[in-house]
Parts: structure tokens; sequence; C-alpha cells
């Protein structure tokens, strides 16, 4: 999960402010009401082609989107002010912010996890296990390194924060350069940091998150998520169709994704600014874009937030009572 994910590649994605964006200029005020979605610029999430195709506003909703560079924190406060109505955030985050006391509810999924552990391409390295007494760049803060060094514990016995070396970075591009340099042997990170490695040829893919939490929990079926969508408590008790519209658009963003993947593609190039060889390449790689709330993914994601309070990252009680969750912090209406 990954505190600063986002600001990844100011290496090309030019990202210097939040930019609020209106709806496409002809529609009329809808039906519905207004809602303000917010979303980060480097979410990969589909959330851009919601906004770029107003799927809010084809269903009713005069919607006012709102496009924000930099770290998730800034939007968190955001709609915890309720300057927004809907975000999309990592799921983690959600969970943290959530337990601080934010009155928000988890009304979707988005994506799955993004996170690899890369490995430096002349390093050696074949398995997991070789990254014993290894040089790994990892920003340590992030939610993505604490979940991929949990489920590396969990799954291998191995301790990343203990076992391997640990070189820290401050920003995404610091573990880019490390690796090129060949200061460190790997690098611990997200999508589309891990795909710019790979695509360029220094690097190669260790191991995937999505591989990696196949192993610790031996679930085969389901997606862990990395993002999900957040609405704002009091707004979802006055206008409860956001939620069942919210994950309908997500739906037609995703079928874009698949469906008509160059239309996506220039999409998501246009909002993030990051190459389009790059978003070529990211796009291939993504594990699965998401949508809804099905209880088979409430499922999985209740044994996320089981095995993120086992190794710390959560505290409240509330993560070891499954029927909270579900009435507390999710919202099936």
């Amino acid at each position: 999960m990954s505190v600063r994910r986002r600001e990844f590649l100011r290496l090309g994605a030019g990202a210097t402010a939040a930019a609020i964006v209106g709806r496409p200029d002809g529609l009329a005020a809808q039906s519905k009401g207004k809602v303000r979605l917010a979303y980060l610029q480097l979410g990969w999430a589909a959330t851009e082609i919601i906004h770029k195709e107003d799927l809010l506003g084809k269903r009713g909703w005069s919607a006012e989107y709102s496009v924000v560079a930099g770290a998730p924190g800034p939007l968190l406060n955001q709609l915890a002010s309720k300057n927004v109505d809907a975000i999309d955030m990592s799921f983690a985050l959600a969970a943290k912010a959530f337990e601080d006391g934010v009155p928000l509810r988890v009304t979707g999924v988005a994506t799955a996890v993004l996170g690899a552990i890369v490995a430096r391409k002349d390093a050696g390295l074949t398995r997991v296990e070789d990254l014993k007494g290894r040089k790994i760049a990892a920003i340590v803060g992030t939610s993505t390194f604490f979940d991929i060094r949990a489920l590396t514990l969990k799954g291998y016995g191995i301790d990343l924060s203990k076992d391997t070396q640990i070189v820290t970075a401050t920003a995404p591009p610091d573990m880019v350069t490390l690796l090129g340099r060949k200061e460190v042997d790997a690098i611990v990170a997200w999508q589309p940091i891990t795909d710019s490695v790979v695509f360029r040829g220094e690097g190669v893919y260790l191991a995937k998150q999505i591989d990696l939490w196949r192993k610790a929990t031996g679930r085969t079926s389901g997606f862990p998520v990395h993002v999900c969508y957040l609405v704002h408590h009091e707004f979802l008790l006055k206008h409860p169709a956001i939620a069942r519209d919210l994950n309908e658009a997500q739906k037609d963003a995703v079928d874009i994704w698949y469906t008509k993947p160059e239309r996506a593609m220039e999409i998501v190039s246009e909002v993030t600014r990051l190459p389009r060889d790059v978003v070529q390449v990211a796009h291939r790689e993504t594990v699965r874009m998401l949508h809804g709330l099905p209880e088979e993914q409430v499922e999985t994601l209740i044994a996320q937030l089981k095995i993120n309070k086992e190794f710390g990252f959560l505290k409240s009680d509330v993560w070891d009572n499954p029927e909270r969750i579900r009435r507390e912090f999710f919202y099936q209406g």
C-alpha cells in the first residue's frame, strides 16, 4: 500500500497541483444532485476513465472530478473535511484512517494488489529465498512494503527488515536510481514503477504481490485489493444511490480497460502524464481491475485486514470481528 507511490516519476508525471475538472460541456444538471469525486493522479484504478467518460454523469449525477497529484494523505484529509464526497484510496490506508476516526465507508473495489519485488537483472536472484543477506531498496513507511514484508514472512519465513540489508529510499525515483547504479540487488515497489524498470531492461520480476499472497494465505481464488472507493458516511446517508452508481461506473470503466485498451491507455496517459510505453507495459502487467463489493471479495478483504493487524499495521479491535467490519467499515447497500 503505498503511501508515496503516487509521487512516482516526477520522472514524467509532470504534476504540480490538484486540478479540479468539471463535467464535459453541454451536459445539463442531473436529477440525482451533485457529487464530488476526487482521485489520485497515479492511483491506477480506472477512475480516470470514470472521469473522462463522465460515467457518473451518465447515471444522473452532476459530477465534479478532481485529479490530485502527490501522496494519498492530503486526499484522505479532503474526504475527512468533507471537501469531497468520494475518493479512490489504498485499502490499507483506508482501514488505518477508519480506525483513526475518519467517517468513511468502503463502497467498492478498484484494482488488485500492484506491488512486486524486482531484482536487478544481473544480481543472480531467482527465488525469494535468494534475498537473504542482499541489499534491497524500499520506502519502509509505505503500506506496500509493509504488506510484502508480512507476506514474505508468513509465506517464506523471511523477514525483509531483518534478513536483508534494507536501503531506505525517500521517494520512488530513489529506488529506480539505486537499482540503476547497482547499489542494491532488488527493490520493493509497485506499479507503474516496477513496470518502468522492467521495461528498460534493468530489472526482472522476482515475485509479484499477488503470488506472495497466494503463497502466504493458501487462497487460490479472489483478489487482494490495493485500491478501493471510499464515500464520506454523511454523504452516503443522504445519497445512498451513490454506492451502486459508483460501482456501476467502475464496472463500465473496467469494461473499457479490457475491451477498448487503446482508449483506456489514451485516457490514462492524458491524466497521469506518464510516457505511453510505460503505460502500455503497466496496462499489460496489471493483475486485475476490479469493481463492486461481492461477498467473496469482502471475505478476501477481511483476510487482508487480519494480516495487517497480525503484523502490526492496524491496531483496532474492530478488525477481529468480521461482522463489525461488514457493518461498520463496508457499505453493501
